[in-house]
């Protein structure tokens, strides 16, 4: 009976409440309308607005894949092409690809140069990795990467110009390296310590020296070879008459 009686009851809370519903549409039913236009509208901008970032985000890394740093040149226009690329999209993990590529082609590309290093492109591949440092300075990755990277511009920087200042930014670069706690028991530290190791080889300039040309022999630079003539020790040349070989 008690089972049946709560039955009875929730039936007639559900009747009573149709009922409550079907008056409050009948007074507000467009008001009602309108709201639920608008949340659809709505839905519809958020939705298509999200399909599009992401069809576009798809166009940027396929564009991304087709770049090319076969060579110099068209590495140059590739490097360029990914700058704009990156300045214009706020994805991420886009942004953090491509800053650890544009580091990395530009360091590389900076050897491959007539009297490499070459200042531009290392100062570009500076920009990149000073960029991907401070944009993800969470990110084990990105420090590992981007400080070592710093390190390779410093000794390229050295090359160039010789001042002794790039050995101890390069030594500080490294010490960082092994001093955070994020990059612990990974490679980033292992490498770093070897490098830090021979920084004193690194940062020395070797400078090539050609020896002097041997002197020539008095003697021999005083001899002219005549017609006939046959060098004797001692510099001098004997003459010898030739005879015409007699005929038949």
């Amino acid at each position: 009976m008690k089972a049946q009686r709560r039955h009875e009851l929730r039936e007639n809370d559900l009747i009573h409440f149709l009922a409550s519903a079907r008056d409050y549409f009948q007074v507000h039913g467009g008001r009602v309308g309108m709201v639920a236009l608008l949340a659809l509208a709505v839905f519809a901008v958020v939705t298509l607005t999200v399909r599009s970032r992401a069809a576009a985000m798809e166009d940027v890394w396929r564009r991304r894949s087709q770049l090319r740093f076969d060579d110099v040149a068209t590495g140059r226009e590739s490097l360029e092409a990914l700058r704009a690329m990156t300045a214009g999209v706020s994805d991420r993990s886009f942004i953090l690809a491509s800053l650890l590529e544009q580091g990395r082609q530009a360091l590389r590309m900076s050897q491959q140069v007539p009297d490499a290093p070459e200042r531009e492109l290392t100062e570009q591949a500076q920009k990149a990795f000073s960029e991907l440092i401070d944009r993800f300075p969470g990110n084990p990755l990105a420090l590992g990467v981007g400080l070592h990277g710093l390190t390779s511009v410093e000794e390229n920087l050295f090359v160039i110009d010789d001042d002794p200042q790039h050995k101890e930014r390069a030594r500080a670069y490294l010490t960082r390296i092994i001093g955070d706690h994020a990059l612990d028991g990974m490679p980033f530290q292992k490498l770093a310590l070897s490098r830090r190791d021979t920084l004193d080889t690194t940062f020395t300039k070797t400078r090539f020296h050609y020896p002097p040309a041997p002197e020539a022999d008095a003697a021999a630079a005083d001899i002219s070879i005549q017609p006939g003539g046959v060098i004797q020790p001692g510099g001098e040349i004997e003459v010898h008459r030739v005879e015409p070989v007699p005929t038949p």
